[in-house]
């Protein structure tokens, strides 16, 4: 019997991170612009990978 299609993780969206960071949405937005959180943009909409995500904290409070 063959595994089902896994389904990627959902994106995030900017307001969603700062929600779970407790910080403000401009706080995430400063981390994108300096190339320290990495995005997907869809169009004109900019989205975090869960993965990404988990990266950017370990990377940053971890260290």
């Amino acid at each position: 019997m063959s595994k089902p299609p896994s389904r990627p993780p959902a994106l995030l969206t900017i307001p969603e991170v700062a929600e779970r960071l407790q910080v403000s949405i401009k706080t995430i937005r400063r981390w994108i612009t300096s190339g320290n959180l990495p995005t997907v943009r869809l169009g004109h909409q900019i989205r975090i990978q869960p993965k990404d995500l988990d990266i950017f904290l370990r990377q940053r409070w971890i260290n």
